[in-house]
């Protein structure tokens, strides 16, 4: 009998146990070694092995077999390799409970002056703008599917009602089912603008509970929140101009100085500075397509009077 309880709990780590013989193995575990939760005294050893030695004699000859001693040496190889077992990865899954890992992000992130396109294992779409980064939680696609957004992205969210798309970007929280939009949240930006292409989205501020903004935007609005006054708007906007910027469109939609100094950083990977002092408080709606920055930054001399130099990367503006 020493040959078959050592066969068995060999089957039974190799995985090629019968389900009778498994059954046997757990249930044996639980009861004389899983709810004490400690190891067990050389009489309790001897006890223990008897009643094991006797169910497998039972269950091989079909009958009852009478349970005998198992001799020392054969007890002490046995509870060693019982140790073993229950240390090892199964035994601890099934009898132990389960360590909730704490959740962690990925970052995926386009630097300044270029775009990048990823795909999520969900099969949602995201399109990110220059200097903007996405964070995918550990726990993506479980239960819902959260992310982070710190920058520009244009998401084509694929369609799971059981699992929502929730993005968080600065004060804001965007919850969609599927569907197809634009949320612009740089952080050295004064607002955070969610732009819908098709479909609808609820868009909230997390807090002690949320509170709702919009519960559902939809195709060809926006809703603008401005980070300074705590205010929000939800206002008109151009499908086509929602995501100009996947195409190479740089638009600047009644934009400042220095909102466009930010701009014209990103987009072009440029150290661009506003003399300091300076302040014009015009803003300017223009659009270029596929233009070099010294080309973008001529119109704008032409048009509002400002003057530039340009030193390699270097860019300062003189409104």
């Amino acid at each position: 009998m020493d040959d078959h309880i050592k066969s068995l709990f060999k089957r039974y780590q190799e995985n090629t146990a019968t389900a009778e013989e498994r059954r046997l193995v757990e249930t044996w575990f639980e009861s004389h070694y899983g709810q004490k939760g400690r190891m067990l005294s050389r009489n309790e050893e001897a006890s223990v092995f008897e009643d094991l030695d006797a169910r497998i004699s039972a269950m091989l000859a079909d009958e009852p077999v009478p349970a005998r001693r198992l001799n020392f040496r054969w007890m002490q190889v046995a509870a060693m390799f019982l140790a073993l077992l229950g240390s090892g990865l199964f035994i601890r899954n099934k009898f132990s409970k389960k360590t909730i890992l704490p959740e962690t992000f990925t970052e995926i992130r386009s630097l300044k002056g270029e775009k990048k396109e990823v795909t999520l294992k969900d099969g949602t779409t995201v399109f990110l703008n220059s200097g903007s980064s996405v964070f995918i939680s550990s726990r993506f696609d479980k239960t819902t599917r959260e992310v982070k957004l710190s920058g520009e992205a244009f998401f084509e969210v694929h369609h799971d009602a059981s699992k929502p798309f929730i993005i968080h970007s600065g004060k804001l929280q965007t919850t969609v089912l599927g569907t197809s939009f634009d949320i612009k949240a740089y952080p050295e930006d004064e607002q955070v603008k969610v732009s819908v292409a098709t479909g609808k989205v609820k868009v909230e501020k997390p807090g002690n509970g949320l509170k709702t903004y919009a519960k559902a935007l939809t195709h060809n609005q926006a809703l603008v929140y401005d980070k300074l006054k705590d205010s929000h708007r939800v206002t008109r906007v151009n499908v086509d101009s929602i995501s100009a910027w996947r195409t190479n469109h740089l638009n600047f939609d009644n934009a400042s100085y220095e909102e466009i100094a930010r701009m014209l950083s990103r987009w072009y990977n440029l150290d661009v500075t506003l003399r300091p002092g300076s302040h014009d408080g015009k803003r300017y709606t223009l659009s270029f397509y596929n233009e070099r920055p010294d080309k973008v930054l001529n119109v704008l001399s032409a048009l509002s009077g400002m003057t530039y130099t340009m030193n390699g990367r270097k860019v300062l503006i003189n409104p």
